[in-house]
């Protein structure tokens, strides 16, 4: 029986996603073990095989900066039947985003002094190439890849439980809530799936793992503004991405 092919391929990212596949040690070399891996750099240095390549499932991190990195995700569109966007760089344009809010050449100039870098306008996978399936957060959660991918290389593509990041939040109902002391959690908005592994830790919640799925964020925006400046409530929006998300479903409504 033909393994199906499955390939992970990196662009402009820390490679954080993938090193979370790594840490899960001897469950992920299991996964392997029933698909044939076309592509890891990870593990080994595999160069993209030439000619025409049928690839049952890509995993894709991080985001085309270059053209070449352009030019390589059109081809793992073209010979991929399933495309996954892995992680909230793939997904939603992740911290790099943030550039495009700042100053696109201010910002460049203060890293590179002098050196002509490209630099363009950041934008996730979906704005280049069709994407089938994504796998949120910064970083994913592996436990949670490894359930939608024994999906997705069966040829399905799973569904995700539309659920707030405060369904998992010990805080919730407590006075220990962030939004009950007046601090702009967006926890009510966010996919839960992370454990609220944030809140758990005394930190807000900054929706990396996108927004849900048919919700109207005008009222809870405008909850916020009641006690937050709108320019910090935006400051949150942008760190991992979701602001561009939040201002298109504002204009669906």
């Amino acid at each position: 029986m033909r393994k199906p092919k499955v390939a992970f391929f990196s662009l402009t990212s820390c490679e954080g996603c993938q090193f979370v596949l790594l840490d899960l040690g001897e469950k992920f070399f299991n996964f392997l073990k029933n698909v044939d891996l076309i592509d890891f750099s990870l593990i080994e240095e595999m160069p993209f095989p030439k000619g025409k390549v049928e690839i049952d499932v890509s995993f894709v991190e991080g985001l085309p900066i270059k053209k070449e990195e352009i030019k390589l995700l059109k081809k793992i569109r073209k010979e991929s039947k399933i495309l996954v966007a892995m992680g909230n760089c793939a997904s939603l344009g992740g911290i790099p985003e943030m550039k495009n809010y700042q100053g696109k050449e201010r910002t460049i100039r203060y890293i590179y002094k002098k050196l002509n870098v490209e630099n363009p306008e950041i934008k996730e996978i979906d704005k280049f190439v069709k994407v089938d399936f994504y796998i949120p957060g910064c970083p994913i959660n592996g436990e949670e890849f490894l359930k939608y991918a024994k999906t997705l290389i069966k040829g399905e593509i799973p569904e995700i439980l539309q659920r707030p990041v405060c369904t998992e939040c010990p805080h919730q109902g407590k006075e220990s809530c962030f939004l009950r002391k007046r601090e702009p959690c967006l926890g009510p908005i966010s996919l839960a799936g992370c454990q609220a592994i944030c809140t758990r830790n005394d930190q807000l919640c900054y929706g990396c793992r996108g927004i849900l799925k048919g919700i109207n964020p005008k009222g809870f925006l405008e909850m916020l503004k009641k006690f937050k400046k709108p320019e910090e409530i935006e400051d949150n929006l942008e760190i991992f991405g979701i602001k561009d998300d939040i201002e298109e479903r504002l204009k669906e409504k």
